[in-house]
């Protein structure tokens, strides 16, 4: 920029330069192919930072994956530990108590991730199920307790609830069977 003009706000901005705006778009959020089981609490990840290029797999995974682990496992902490073990492992800790031990020493970023859904994720079954069973529960034209409407009259256009407006008589059963129509 020349003297005296102000700076452009992108320069202002560290996160918004190299590879930091890709990772925090919903569009690679979405992307994450990782969706821990239902029976996963807690996954851990300890690896070391400053290693050599063929050992370097954790450290990519963690900066690639890590915030789409975030975003399609909210149910399930995260947990990583950083420069504080010599070899990079996984842990994960379903709820029944039981732990499972990844050693990820030598394998790739893909590698770890392809392990991962292998071990604790879902399956392709599941997850077809889960979404053909939410789209089943977004039906709009449903209503009562269970569902997003409480009650008909919540959508526009319809008819107030006698709950809350008292309803005309002619529209009152009451009123339609006892009036003598002459």
């Amino acid at each position: 920029s020349s003297p005296g003009s102000s700076p452009s706000p992108l320069s202002t901005m560290p996160f918004m330069h190299g590879k930091m705006p890709l990772r925090r778009t919903y569009f690679y959020l979405q992307q994450g192919k990782i969706k821990f089981r239902d029976n996963v609490a807690v996954f851990s990840m300890g690896y070391p930072r400053n290693v050599e290029r063929v050992l370097d797999g954790a450290n990519q995974f963690v900066f690639w994956h890590w915030a789409q682990l975030q975003f399609h496992n909210p149910r399930v902490q995260l947990v990583k530990q950083m420069d504080k073990v010599i070899t990079p492992y996984a842990k994960a800790f379903l709820k029944d108590g039981r732990e499972v031990l990844f050693d990820l020493e030598g394998l790739s970023r893909e590698d770890i991730e392809k392990e991962l859904i292998q071990t604790l994720g879902k399956t392709e079954l599941v997850l077809k199920r889960e979404s053909l069973e939410k789209m089943a529960a977004l039906n709009p034209a449903s209503f009562g307790s269970a569902c997003k409407r409480q009650c008909m009259c919540e959508i526009q256009g319809q008819h107030p609830c006698t709950a809350l407006l008292r309803a005309p008589q002619v529209m009152t059963g009451k009123w339609r069977w006892n009036h003598n129509l002459i």
